[in-house]
């Protein structure tokens, strides 16, 4: 199709170091404009964890957003911690909430990744209690924002453990939609349950890693229903999620990879990394909008 494809390391660690963000303007989708949002959030001070908050308002004015509010962990420049921003179009009312995932050198995202013990969770059920104190970080200052803006839309979005709390998030104040990219399992049946009925949007990239995990024999569940699923080809395909077409398309793209991409030099050694890097969800999404 044409659409290129990163296995490189860079893509995958630090996703926004070679990013040109929104080189064509604004999408025409809230896909594509949600998408690229959430890999906006990884933008940060070369020296620390701090947003690069001059970066990010320029981006977001040159697709005519009007302001940014900004959301981070007490810690954030030096220790890590939680990041989210609010872009706001003041002119159609419209917002983007857009969680930042995991930093590969924020020893907190890490820490919070790896805390899979199930936490009640206060709408029901339980939820990975790492992505809980991730949210729980910032979610005041967020709920005080969205209450300020109630008259806009919102739009939630994020990657991988930025994903994560956007999932957590629209249990507490439902979103219009939630987009979600390369998005592990976040909380029980009886949790994922709260979500039904609500506009999501959840990406899988191919052979990505992430949405396996925590695996479903520790009582973790996606939220019911289709899938947006990228394949070999970067098409993207609303499909139910056991469908047979994509054991067979990953199977073709780990041997494509295996030939093609694992023995470079500055590349990942394996598909299930490089299909994570929010690259390889901007450009096939971007592609796709009408």
């Amino acid at each position: 199709m044409g659409i290129p494809y990163s296995a490189e390391k860079d893509d995958v660690y630090y996703p926004a170091k070679r990013a040109v963000f929104f080189p064509n303007g604004r999408p025409r989708s809230d896909a594509a404009l949600s998408v690229e949002m959430a890999r906006l959030a990884y933008c940060r001070i070369d020296t620390n964890f701090a947003f690069d908050q001059a970066r990010i308002r320029k981006v977001l004015a040159g697709i005519q957003f009007t302001d940014c509010k900004f959301f981070e962990s007490v810690n954030a420049p030096d220790c890590g911690g939680s990041h989210a921003f609010l872009a706001l179009d003041g002119n159609r009312k419209v917002a983007v909430l857009s969680f930042r995932g995991t930093d590969k050198d924020d020893p907190s995202d890490l820490g919070d990744d790896l805390d899979i013990r199930p936490h009640p969770w206060q709408g029901g059920g339980s939820v990975h209690s790492g992505f809980d104190k991730a949210l729980q970080e910032i979610w005041q200052r967020v709920k005080a924002a969205l209450h300020e803006f109630s008259e806009y839309q919102f739009l939630f979005t994020g990657h991988s453990l930025g994903a994560a709390m956007a999932t957590l998030a629209s249990t507490l104040q439902a979103p219009k939609s939630l987009y979600t990219i390369g998005c592990p399992r976040v909380g029980d049946q009886v949790f994922v349950d709260q979500l039904r009925g609500l506009d999501n949007h959840r990406y899988v990239d191919c052979c990505d890693l992430v949405p396996r995990v925590p695996p479903e024999a520790c009582g973790y569940a996606h939220i019911p229903g289709k899938i947006q699923y990228i394949d070999f080809n970067r098409a993207v395909h609303e499909l139910d999620p056991d469908d047979p077409y994509i054991a067979a398309d990953q199977t073709k793209a780990e041997e494509d990879y295996l030939e093609n991409y694992a023995w470079r030099i500055g590349d990942v050694a394996l598909r299930p990394l490089a299909d994570h890097a929010p690259v390889n969800y901007v450009l096939p999404v971007t592609a796709a909008t009408p």
